[in-house]
């Protein structure tokens, strides 16, 4: 089987797609599936975050450097004989799934980056096959059809659709359209089947034509919520959690979110007062946080923790006594990622991250999720540490000035 090709790689989109990915062990393929992927690097079997590291740096260096997958497997016969490590399948099939599945969904992912930019001047997405023998039939259904790139389908089947999938897209304009006597496509949703596993009681969701695991748009859920990610961390085994949550850079947070807040402050200084279109990932709970919680039976089913842009233009509207600053609001990332203690606020079931400073403590009030929700950040306040410890907190993680 010969190489994937994919134009125009290295290109930056790509590039900055896979490099801010964090890297997790797992035990088998199943352990991360679905959107994950477009946050997680990860192999099956790699349980130990040495070896999944390394494989890290061994794709990225081909990546960048517009490699080939023999030069991978160089590294990765290197990566081997290190650890040690023995795994299931033939030398030649793991290495093509894992260079290729990274390599085409970095690519797939950077590329959706550029077309949803230019979605005003090119609004048509082209689905193509490469047109060989070896095409999947269930995949040929969708050769060819125009569609119009916001269209709900493709959250759907945005390529890659299943392990080493060559399928990909094109962009068009309403001229090329035009030109080339194209018309728009009518097309359904893919056909959704559930399925019980009697033993767990998990339930799996699979589409029709679209493998397992791959019912999702690779650049969309990057652009997108955290919500799928965090989901994953709290349904892995504890340990891997925790290797996850130990190896995450949530430094890369803090731009994002400035730009964001400063967009809303913008907002709020023109006077505009019906702001609430979207939110923003800000960071996760810690691994101990998570285990306190569970102790108060406050499992939380998500690890993400996330801020609406309501929340951020309430935070800078308040009264004189209780307006935030842009500045402090920036902290947001920072406390989460730092924190000098977390309590559990015992009436309203919610938590508050605290982090000290010149005039008291800046206080976050996180909501704890509920099924299929995330963590908000829903107020920040300024508190004296003799509040905190004399309220009604229980506290979680880290101490408080004055508490003996």
């Amino acid at each position: 089987m010969a190489d994937i090709k994919v134009d125009g790689l290295p290109f930056k989109e790509a590039i900055k797609f896979f490099q801010n990915k964090l890297v997790i062990p797992s035990r088998q393929w199943r352990d991360l599936v679905g959107p994950v992927h477009s946050k997680a690097f990860t192999v099956a079997g790699a349980a130990k975050l040495a070896i999944a590291t390394d494989f890290y740096n061994a794709v990225n260096q081909v990546i960048e450097s517009g490699g080939t997958l023999n030069d991978f497997r160089k590294e990765f016969d290197r990566i081997v004989d290190k650890h040690g490590w023995s795994y299931n399948g033939k030398r030649g099939w793991r290495t093509r799934v894992i260079f290729q599945t990274n390599k085409i969904t970095a690519y797939m992912a950077g590329k959706w980056e550029q077309l949803w930019r230019m979605r005003e001047y090119r609004p048509y997405l082209q689905y193509l096959t490469v047109g060989d023998e070896r095409v999947r039939q269930s995949h040929q259904r969708w050769h060819q059809k125009v569609i119009r790139i916001d269209h709900p389908i493709w959250r759907l089947i945005y390529p890659p659709n299943d392990w080493l999938c060559r399928c990909g897209v094109r962009s068009l304009s309403q001229d090329d359209m035009e030109e080339e006597g194209l018309t728009e496509s009518t097309v359904e949703m893919p056909r959704q089947s559930d399925t019980l596993d009697p033993e767990t009681g998990e339930v799996t969701r699979e589409y029709d034509g679209i493998g397992f695991g791959w019912d999702y748009n690779v650049g969309m859920e990057w652009l997108g919520p955290e919500k799928a990610f965090g989901q994953q961390l709290m349904e892995v085994p504890a340990d891997l959690r925790q290797a996850a949550l130990n190896n995450i850079d949530l430094n890369h947070f803090e731009n994002p979110f400035k730009r964001f807040s400063n967009k809303v402050a913008y907002q709020v200084v023109k006077g505009k007062t019906d702001i609430d279109s979207g939110a923003i990932g800000v960071g996760y709970f810690n691994n101990i946080v998570i285990n306190e919680l569970a102790d108060e039976l406050r499992y939380p089913t998500n690890a993400a923790v996330a801020i609406r842009d309501k929340s951020i233009a309430q935070m800078l509207n308040g009264s004189p006594s209780q307006s935030i600053a842009l500045s402090s609001i920036n902290q947001i990332p920072a406390i989460l990622r730092n924190p000098d203690a977390v309590l559990y606020n015992q009436s309203t079931q919610s938590l508050v991250y605290a982090k000290q400073g010149d005039n008291g403590y800046l206080a976050l009030s996180v909501t704890i999720a509920g099924q299929g929700e995330l963590n908000y950040v829903e107020s920040a306040f300024t508190v004296s540490g003799t509040e905190l410890i004399n309220g009604p907190y229980l506290l979680l993680f880290g101490s408080l000035a004055g508490a003996n």
